[in-house]
């Protein structure tokens, strides 16, 4: 999980030339001030590449790409913590005061495990084969038992 290194290949992915992903992702969700976030810190310092954001304080471009122009009038392309932790450890904190529109990005970077851009007359695919380990708060306020992740998050749907 924190290693950052490709798992040895199997036969059966040679043999049908499909890769399977390697990262494994983790949300963490629990009442307010029961260590979450002291977690992906610890987290953080353990993983030899590991970035850490908060999601109240992040957008969509923070945490892919975003495009800049450099001296001379040229684009070039800024990664975001997705790429910069590219086999490491993404740690997001807050996830659920994340607005969506900066949640879209997160998709394309967990499941195929790279983050693509076609802006400006750019179009560049950067890989971001990292483990996301995000901490969300339940929408009540405590943890509901009866209810299940997904009605305890009030993450946009």
């Amino acid at each position: 999980l924190l290693g950052g290194s490709a798992p040895e290949e199997s036969g059966l992915e040679s043999q049908s030339g499909m890769s399977i992903r390697s990262n494994s992702h983790l949300l963490i969700v629990g009442d307010p001030g029961m260590g979450k976030s002291q977690m992906l810190l610890a987290a953080n310092q353990v993983a030899a590449r590991s970035v850490y954001v908060g999601g109240n304080a992040t957008s969509s471009t923070g945490l892919t790409v975003s495009l800049t122009k450099e001296a001379g009038g040229n684009l070039g392309i800024e990664a975001g913590a997705l790429v910069l932790s590219d086999r490491g450890v993404c740690c997001l904190d807050e996830l659920d005061k994340m607005p969506k529109k900066h949640l879209d990005g997160l998709l394309e970077a967990m499941e195929q495990q790279q983050v693509s851009v076609a802006k400006a007359g750019i179009v560049a695919s950067l890989p971001s084969r990292c483990s996301v380990i995000a901490a969300a708060n339940p929408k009540s306020g405590t943890y509901n038992l009866s209810k299940s992740v997904a009605e305890n998050l009030s993450m946009p749907g």
